[in-house]
């Protein structure tokens, strides 16, 4: 009879477990950017050792629409599947179908282009390739300057930008390398003109001269680019779910909105914490709406430039890539609000949505 007793004990205290593993919540270290935008430093007397021009500029790939009109663009890739705004005053183009890449148009005129797609031709970089090849047939340095007119800007990168974020000069080019550096593989490019690496300033960068900046959107646009944001947070999380063999997460409308909440409330109320001081943590905030789960993830960053920028952060940390790349999780809802972001997945047993949730 004791034994019984026992074994009987021993399946409750299992069962409590399974429970509450399965249903637990998951919430880390808020994330920042390790460079505030807009903190770019005056050095009117610093010494410039090395202004030249940088390799000769790719011929082939996504790179040589950098600088081009937008009419180039769309006689070699068709008309964009949707258009949107930056906060940096130039519109994304999204073409999401043969090759899924990103492209900065302002004025008419090619600013960037971005890609994580291994069929996208990113020459001479390759998505996938091991970084230690590029460290092989490229220079990389702590220091790149980039000059406009008479003006000169140097970036400076950290010991963790030199492993995750390169950036690699040519003439008139610049390449930003996203590195997977838990695989040790490009997981992204970008390819972006001087002037509008210069107003990103995605690096720590010291100026000589003229300080280019963006105007700063009306809260209309700003609404509109949040919504921008929070679409190319899921893309970009899927397609890197994809390249490590996992499911897309469906985007959930319910589980946006709380996201949404949550990056207004830190932006408004001024902190930075998975805790609201209002709604609480994750967990009282997915009661509060009604979302059932057996397991829930939320990742929060600030600072970053853009959705690319937030979402490679968050790749390479830890605890946040474990969030990222969850193979339990089925819903995503992600939430913008100027420079604050917020990421929430969910584990749901429900094989449809819920009424009225919608693809946003």
């Amino acid at each position: 009879m004791k034994v019984l007793w026992k074994i009987g004990l021993l399946l409750v205290v299992l069962l409590a477990l399974f429970y509450f593993m399965g249903s637990r919540v998951q919430e880390n270290e808020p994330l920042e950017s390790p460079v505030k935008h807009g903190t770019a430093i005056p050095a009117p007397d610093k010494e410039v050792v090395e202004l030249t021009a940088g390799p000769k500029r790719p011929e082939t790939g996504l790179s040589t629409f950098v600088g081009k009109s937008s009419e180039k663009l769309i006689k070699a890739m068709g008309e964009p599947d949707r258009i949107e705004p930056s906060a940096y005053g130039y519109d994304w183009w999204i073409y999401s179908n043969d090759v899924r890449i990103m492209a900065g148009v302002g004025n008419g005129t090619v600013n960037q282009v971005f890609s994580a797609d291994t069929d996208a031709d990113l020459s001479p970089i390759v998505i996938g390739q091991n970084i230690n090849e590029v460290f092989r047939f490229s220079i990389i340095e702590s220091e790149v300057n980039v000059i406009l007119d008479e003006n000169i800007y140097t970036f400076t990168l950290n010991s963790q930008d030199l492993k995750d974020r390169i950036l690699l000069k040519y003439e008139n080019l610049y390449a930003q390398v996203y590195v997977d550096s838990t695989d040790g593989i490009i997981e992204s490019v970008r390819f972006i003109d001087p002037k509008t690496l210069v107003i990103h300033q995605p690096y720590d960068m010291e100026f000589m001269g003229e300080l280019f900046t963006a105007e700063r959107p009306s809260s209309t646009v700003q609404m509109e680019v949040d919504r921008s944001m929070e679409r190319q947070i899921v893309e970009l999380t899927n397609g890197y779910r994809e390249r490590h063999g996992l499911k897309s997460l469906n985007n959930d409308y319910w589980l946006s909105l709380l996201a949404q909440n949550h990056s207004k409330d830190m932006a408004i109320e001024n902190y930075f914490s998975h805790e609201s001081p209002s709604a609480g943590n994750l967990s009282d905030r997915l009661k509060s709406f009604g979302i059932e789960h057996k397991k829930a993830g939320e990742n929060i960053a600030a600072n970053y430039v853009d959705a690319i920028e937030a979402v490679h952060g968050w790749l390479n940390s830890p605890a946040h890539r474990n969030v990222l790349l969850d193979s339990d999780a089925t819903d995503i809802g992600t939430g913008a609000y100027g420079k604050y972001y917020t990421q929430v997945l969910i584990k749901s047993d429900k094989k449809e949505n819920r009424p009225g949730d919608l693809q946003k």
